[in-house]
């Protein structure tokens, strides 16, 4: 095993079972110190002024990388670079720089067969490589390149590939990792970066009120036979907001968070200068950013279990029970959910044919299939369908840099409305992933700065300290993934992939009808308010990437 100041690394591979067993329990023991464990995230356990990368390593976070990957593939049509490397030309020696979970490398290797990959991170989460003709040409090295230098020599590797290190890099330390970066690339070599800014997925008032609203009882009289005489109610006692969103303050701890650790959040302006500094033959791809997905409707409810109890005990038919809850069946509209925008208006008849429609009595009670995309939403304005992202140049003054997409337009324009569900998936549990550090910033306010959380409303009661203090932090984060998840829709997906709702148990006809009550409300508060968005509203961005290719002079 070698050493280099902080940096191991692994060992040849031997064929004896003594190595491989004293480098099986080095590298448990490498594993069980370089994580800690709080309030059950997983974290590492570095300083952070010497790691300052605030990001857990549950599982649900390295899970994200697997999302990154399938996106570069899919936008360079199966390739894993963004370089195209001609057969005979792919590089004898790859370094990946923050390989993170080691997919892309796989991957790569997978791809370039007769390339030699090396893995550097600064932790051991690589994942177990079961093909002998990939992990014979695969080495996981272990270090801290904002400490020490890397432990490589100068001129090593033909290609380093760098993807998603912005958020552990703070701005001082860029000058030093170029350096680096050029001292171990051979001359002519190259280099390919794809960084995201560091964004903070908000939700506007007017999608969070009508869900934190309760509907008031209506003068409506209901008739024993179960129909409804009178108006709904629509109004809504009002709750008390935070500043600009309902979670601003989540918003603010999530900014000092980088703020205090120097870390730019935004590598997409920042990098280009150190880039074509550093490196010749430039292409700086224009920042690709992808807005929030299309406002989803009202989710449908799940059906209910016909069962005798469900009939009742004066025989009440189905149809009677069930028109509670909808006067018609009739004004049904599928719901264009597709990932792929060619299949779109094929996905339905599709699954029609694989699930055969239920009994029509057990169908008019189901109310999974009662769409909330009625006529209340006709007049509705919406951005323009296809209109999925934008390419920004961020006005480089280099104007001999090429500013040509490395990506192909027509492969970004074939994705579907849906796929922007996985950005903002993605990108509001990297918030959810520095609970700790969120928590933490929250603590130094309480301790030393208190006037700061006065304007979100935040009331420290002092003879509860902590506990109490973090139950309410753990509220606002639920809060927040429940109020997002509610963004994704991803029941979507599943009821275009011909998933039904799962059925739930018989309600009664009081409960029927008081759900029906408050659906109703929030159906008329969400149309009100997608009535009165804006366009900018809707089109908030959720992603913004930015892909930076060179070779070393």
């Amino acid at each position: 095993m070698q050493k280099t100041g902080s940096i191991t690394s692994s060992p040849p591979r031997s064929s004896t079972n003594t190595s491989i067993n004293t480098e099986g329990k080095r590298r448990t023991r490498l594993k069980e110190t370089q994580f800690t464990y709080r309030y059950g995230q997983k974290l590492h356990s570095f300083e952070p002024e010497k790691a300052p990368y605030p990001v857990s390593y549950d599982k649900e976070i390295l899970e994200l990388e697997h999302l990154d990957g399938q996106l570069v593939k899919y936008l360079r049509q199966g390739s894993v670079s963004f370089i195209d490397f001609l057969e005979g030309e792919r590089p004898q020696r790859c370094l990946d720089l923050g390989c993170g979970t080691g997919a892309w490398v796989i991957e790569a290797a997978k791809e370039w067969r007769t390339t030699e990959f090396v893995g550097f991170d600064l932790v051991d989460i690589q994942l177990k490589i079961f093909d002998p003709s990939l992990e014979e040409r695969i080495q996981w090295v272990y270090g801290n390149f904002l400490t020490t230098k890397l432990p490589f020599e100068d001129d090593e590797f033909d290609h380093i590939h760098v993807q998603s290190i912005s958020l552990g890099v703070p701005e001082n330390k860029w000058d030093v990792l170029f350096d680096e970066i050029c001292r171990v690339l051979r001359p002519g070599g190259s280099v390919e970066m794809i960084e995201d800014d560091i964004i903070f997925p908000s939700l506007p008032r007017w999608f969070t009120a009508p869900m934190r609203a309760k509907p008031r009882r209506s003068t409506s009289v209901h008739l024993p036979e179960g129909s409804v005489r009178g108006s709904i109610s629509s109004s809504f006692e009002s709750t008390p907001l935070t500043p600009n969103h309902d979670h601003a303050l989540l918003e603010s701890l999530h900014k000092s968070v980088f703020e205090h650790r120097f870390i730019n959040m935004q590598p997409s302006a920042l990098l280009p200068s150190y880039f074509t500094t550093y490196f010749r033959q430039v292409t700086l791809g224009p920042v690709l950013s992808f807005f929030s997905p299309p406002l989803p409707p009202l989710q449908p409810l799940s059906p209910q279990i016909t069962t005798a109890y469900a009939l009742g005990p004066l025989g009440l038919e189905l149809e009677q029970r069930a028109s509670v809850m909808s006067n018609s069946t009739s004004n049904i509209r599928p719901i264009s959910v597709s990932f792929s925008s060619s299949t779109s208006g094929s996905s339905q008849g599709s699954r029609d044919k694989s699930h055969p429609s239920p009994p029509k009595l057990a169908e008019a009670l189901s109310s999974a299939v009662i769409s909330d995309s009625d006529d209340n939403y006709e007049d509705i304005p919406s951005p323009p369908p296809r209109e999925l992202y934008a390419l920004e140049t961020n006005g480089l003054a280099d104007k001999t840099t090429p500013k040509v997409p490395l990506v192909n337009n027509e492969r970004l324009d074939s994705l579907n409305e849906r796929s922007l569900a996985m950005h903002l998936f993605r990108a509001y549990n990297y918030v959810l992933g520095c609970q700790d550090a969120l928590w933490e910033e929250l603590k130094d306010r309480l301790r030393n700065r208190k006037e700061e959380l006065e304007p979100f409303g935040w009331d420290d009661e002092e003879e509860f300290e902590e506990v109490h203090n973090r139950k309410k932090f753990e509220r606002l984060l639920e809060r927040y993934r429940s109020d997002m998840q509610s963004r994704v829709s991803l029941w979507c997906s599943l009821h275009e992939l011909g998933w039904p709702q799962p059925a739930r148990e018989p309600l009664s006809k009081a409960e029927l009808i008081e759900e029906e009550r408050m659906r109703e409300g929030m159906r008329e508060a969400l149309s009100e308010a997608r009535r009165t968005a804006s366009f900018e509203d809707q089109r908030l961005p959720c992603r913004s990437i930015r892909v930076l290719v060179g070779s070393k002079p």
